[in-house]
């Protein structure tokens, strides 16, 4: 009966059985062999069969299994204790108890210790066909979700990797751009608005501030913020003094305008100063302070962390750099600069008539400016352009700038090449291209009829129709080798009939209300 049964069970379409190893402990030779034929005959070639728990250990210990059918009553050593050693050595064999005396907590106790199925006797040779079907299943399903969770672990840590890899582009692009954008700046003012700009823009931050560090008082001054009230340039912020001898920046400072207080004051040290709410970068060049950087109110509730710091004091080790090149290059250029004015004067010394006009015709340029609203770098332009405007008639001979008399139009040309001349001196100073307009078209006329270019109305550059009017103004309320001085209202009559056609109107208008309102000029 038992030999039918096996072959009418016989067939298992699972080709994987073949390959698998399978070992039988059962103190029943019946059973170990009827199990070994039923095997056999499902195509598994490698069967152990074994009488004992002892045999069993001996024999996981030299090879792996696949399956382990076993006894759980057996001499010796019984069935759960043989479990709970192989599971030790082997955790992925699967393990069927076989039992005549079923019990809940034997079940139970068994599948804690790791038993895969019970076989429950007298058994059916299906029952057997059906664990191994089942386990085979339940192995490919377990493998599928280990690769499954292998493939997810992978992706998390390729997302972990895009993550950080995004993180380190983001570092390199943000200090990419504050190097390339520091390259551009040449002006202090500039680069004062950039430190807050760009500080605000990486951190998603509402306030910053930059204060320079004053030395004799101590104190900080305010050059450039974004996001306090009531604090402008030139803002003085007290610093104390502490027995330990730390300097804290003044409390009521911190509380106002940044929502944070301290018990002394926030430290003002030679280290960053990092909390969820600010961040303090202190600018140091050659080694000394120079002046400190608060970045606070981070936007949507959100702190400041790490890259935060960071990318603050990156842009505080490169600007601090340009602060000293640009400190550098404006004494450089304010040093050349002073160089052609005493140029410009001595120049002008040679002629007793036109001695300080290049300095009037500055300040009256800056006046008339201010008075059409011009902006503050405007005005700049005209203090350093202005006193260098005529600086070309270095290039002029002695005797055609002093003759008393007319000129002639061969002297006249080479008087006009004075604009040119200048703009070729003033090259190397690098001045920005209306500055250097201010010295080449001082000379053309609302009407295009002036030199060097031939330009008309709002094509000359306003900051060159600025100065032509004051120029021309000087010029006829000076006096020349060739003339006396004119009375000041013949000098504005002048200047209210060549509106339109020599001069701009609107500078014209603005020119008479400054002579007029001013004592000085008007006489």
């Amino acid at each position: 009966m038992q030999i039918e049964a096996i072959q009418e069970y016989q067939t298992v379409n699972e080709p994987d059985l073949r390959k698998l190893k399978v070992m039988i402990v059962d103190d029943e030779p019946m059973i170990c062999e009827t199990l070994k034929i039923f095997f056999h005959s499902m195509g598994i070639n490698s069967i152990k069969t074994v009488e004992s728990g002892e045999m069993a250990l001996s024999e996981i210990e030299r090879a792996r299994y696949d399956y382990i059918f076993m006894d759980l009553m057996m001499p010796g050593i019984n069935g759960i204790e043989v479990l709970k050693q192989i599971k030790g050595i082997h955790q992925y064999t699967n393990i069927i108890i076989m039992t005549g005396y079923p019990s809940m907590d034997t079940v139970i106790n068994a599948m804690r210790n790791g038993a895969s199925d019970f076989l429950i006797k007298p058994f059916r040779l299906q029952d057997i066909k059906i664990i191994l079907e089942r386990i085979h299943k339940f192995q490919i399903l377990m493998e599928k979700n280990w690769l499954l969770h292998q493939e997810l672990e992978g992706k998390k840590e390729v997302e972990k990797l895009n993550c950080e890899l995004e993180k380190m582009i983001g570092h390199q692009s943000r200090m990419y751009d504050i190097v390339d954008s520091l390259s551009r700046i040449s002006k202090s003012e500039d680069l004062y608005k950039f430190i807050i700009n760009k500080s605000i823009d990486s951190c998603n931050a509402g306030k910053a501030c930059f204060m320079l560090y004053r030395h004799e008082d101590p104190e900080l001054i305010v050059l450039c913020q974004h996001g306090l009230q009531e604090v402008y340039p030139g803002y003085r912020v007290a610093i104390n003094h502490s027995a330990n001898e730390n300097y804290f920046l003044d409390d009521n400072f911190i509380k106002m305008h940044f929502g944070k207080s301290k018990t002394e004051g926030l430290t003002f040290s030679n280290y960053c100063t990092k909390d969820n709410d600010l961040i303090v970068i202190p600018f140091q060049i050659r080694n000394e302070p120079f002046g400190v950087l608060i970045v606070g109110e981070k936007n949507n509730g959100q702190h400041f962390n790490d890259e935060d710091k960071f990318i603050l004091m990156f842009l505080a080790d490169r600007t601090a750099l340009n602060i000293e090149n640009v400190a550098l290059y404006n004494n450089l250029t304010h040093s050349l600069m002073a160089s052609l004015a005493s140029l410009v004067s001595a120049i002008e010394a040679k002629d007793p008539y036109t001695q300080q006009h290049s300095s009037r015709v500055t300040e009256y340029s800056i006046k008339i400016a201010d008075k059409m609203g011009c902006s503050y770098d405007d005005i700049q332009r005209l203090e350093s352009s202005g006193p260098l405007h005529d600086i070309g008639k270095i290039g002029v001979h002695d005797s055609i700038l002093n003759k008393p008399g007319l000129l002639t139009s061969e002297e006249f040309e080479e008087i006009k090449n004075h604009p040119l001349i200048g703009v070729n001196i003033v090259a190397p100073l690098g001045l920005d291209p209306q500055e250097q307009a201010i010295i080449r078209n001082h000379h053309e006329r609302w009407d295009g009829k002036g030199y060097p270019d031939g330009l008309s109305g709002e094509k000359i550059p306003r900051l060159s129709r600025i100065l032509s009017v004051a120029d021309s103004f000087d010029a006829m309320n000076s006096n020349r080798a060739y003339r006396k001085s004119l009375p000041f209202s013949t000098c504005i009559r002048e200047l209210q009939i060549n509106s339109g056609k020599q001069f701009d109107p609107e500078v014209v208008e603005a020119a008479v209300s400054v002579f007029d309102s001013d004592p000085e000029i008007s006489g």
